[in-house]
């Protein structure tokens, strides 16, 4: 009788791994989401990205722009752009205008940039601002290797 319960329980064991082991030696790999140079935006928290086709920063001045064909969307300035966080303040400021109404300008309240490398005149960040202007209350985005001119 030992010998029988035994063996059912091994049966059952031998069947449950079986059936439960899988034949896919080559699992999927992950995703991992790659950065893509450039500088990119996004308006009220909404998934359309938007971008710019010259984007750039300026050693002397210490300032990141975001042009469109030959219109300034970003305009940037900070107090240096060393690899650190700039909140926007009377010394950090951001201009941002991508209707090209002057008198209709997003003006932030706050938020900050945040660069997260500055290498081989290349540099790299984030930026957040919460403020108002052509029906714009936030807006949020990244630069990553845009040149830095001297």
């Amino acid at each position: 009788m030992k010998t029988k319960f035994t063996t059912l329980i091994m049966i059952a064991f031998i069947a449950v791994f079986s059936i439960s082991c899988s034949n896919d030696d080559n699992p999927t790999p992950p995703i991992i989401p790659v950065a893509i140079d450039g500088f990119t935006w996004s308006e009220n928290g909404t998934a359309t990205v938007l971008t710019v086709n010259d984007p750039h920063a300026t050693a002397q001045y210490n300032t990141i722009f975001a042009i469109r064909q030959g219109v300034t969307i970003y305009e940037i300035n900070l107090t240096s752009l060393a690899v650190g966080t700039y909140p926007f303040d009377v010394n950090n400021s951001l201009f941002y205008n991508n209707n090209n109404n002057p008198t209709g300008n997003f003006i932030p309240t706050s938020g900050s940039v945040i660069i997260t490398a500055n290498a081989n005149n290349k540099l790299s960040g984030t930026f957040t601002a919460i403020g108002t202007g052509n029906n714009v209350t936030s807006i949020s985005g990244r630069f990553t290797n845009i040149a830095i001119q001297p």
